[in-house]
């Protein structure tokens, strides 16, 4: 049973947030979730299929989750970031960059900058995304986002 829906995970199922700018619309949504599928359909390590699953949160997070019980392997994480490096030539998309910080504007959207604009753009009540939160719940419970005195982005702003 590999690819499940997320909603049958449980909060301590581990995550990766992948980040992608820009956000993407409809037909790049449709596209990314349609190789991420595919890709979860057949997910193993060692032979052994890892029950996953995934969320496109607001065109600019996918959020892939393994159920605590499956187990990962180092060569499996690359073929999935192998997945990410292709989606990101063939639409033109930053998903692997960590340079990127991501934070919500004041209209609610979802906004990216480097590091070095964030320092010089943003200030302590500036609401950021965790991309580097590992639980399930943490998304779910909206922990990981918050203001960027509250988070590590806070290194940023000294």
């Amino acid at each position: 049973m590999p690819r499940t829906d997320i909603d049958r995970l449980t909060d301590d199922s581990r995550i990766w947030i992948f980040a992608i700018s820009p956000t993407l619309d409809e037909q790049g949504s449709a596209r990314v979730l349609q190789r991420v599928d595919a890709f979860l359909d057949q997910w193993a390590a060692h032979g052994t299929p890892i029950n996953a699953a995934r969320d496109l949160i607001e065109g600019s997070f996918l959020v892939v989750a393994v159920d605590k019980r499956s187990e990962t392997s180092g060569c499996s994480i690359d073929r999935m970031f192998g997945i990410f490096k292709e989606l990101e030539r063939e639409l033109g998309v930053a998903i692997l960059d960590a340079n990127r910080i991501f934070f919500r504007h004041g209209d609610g959207a979802v906004g990216s900058l480097t590091r070095d604009a964030f320092r010089s753009n943003a200030d302590p009540d500036t609401i950021v995304f965790d991309t580097l939160a590992e639980r399930l719940g943490e998304v779910r419970g909206g922990g990981w986002e918050r203001r960027a005195a509250e988070s590590w982005h806070s290194q940023l702003l000294s």
